[in-house]
């Protein structure tokens, strides 16, 4: 069992992971919207350019990189926040473990506070694979409008 001590301490920490798991979601929403909104941006300006048809095949084999660049950018700094969003979701889980919330009858009678599906249902988050996939089709739209136009 806990000491009072122990306790305390785990119930101050418990918010603060609480808050750090959101934070670094929030940050890869935040991420995955400003990069949408650059291509989307690179998107418009190309389709919307008097100048569109006079480009090089050098320039336009700039503009390419530039949008799999910023592409490649962004994904990078989603894959960060991802990699720590998942190391504060396991702590946050452990402290959820230390302090007895998956324990049957410790308070509720005949029940744990939280499920425990909870301990694995984030290995099953696929919200990575959505950020990922809009910023990719993004960037290839953009390429074939560019290649294509």
């Amino acid at each position: 069992m806990l000491t009072e001590q122990r306790q305390q301490v785990l119930t101050i920490l418990y918010p603060l992971y609480k808050e750090e798991v959101a934070r670094r979601r929030e940050q890869m929403i935040w991420l995955t919207a400003f990069g949408s909104l650059g291509l989307i941006t690179l998107l418009g300006s190309f389709m919307l350019s008097p100048q569109k048809d006079l480009l090089t095949s050098i320039e336009t084999f700039f503009l390419g990189l530039a949008s799999v660049t910023w592409c490649g950018l962004i994904c990078a700094l989603i894959l960060q926040q991802q990699s720590r969003h998942r190391l504060a979701k396991q702590l946050l889980i452990q402290l959820e473990q230390i302090l007895g919330w998956y324990e049957t009858g410790l308070f509720v009678e005949n029940q744990a506070l939280y499920p425990e599906g909870w301990k694995t249902a984030w290995l099953n988050d696929r919200t990575g694979l959505l950020y990922f996939t809009t910023l990719g089709s993004l960037t290839a739209l953009f390429l074939l409008a560019l290649f294509f136009s």
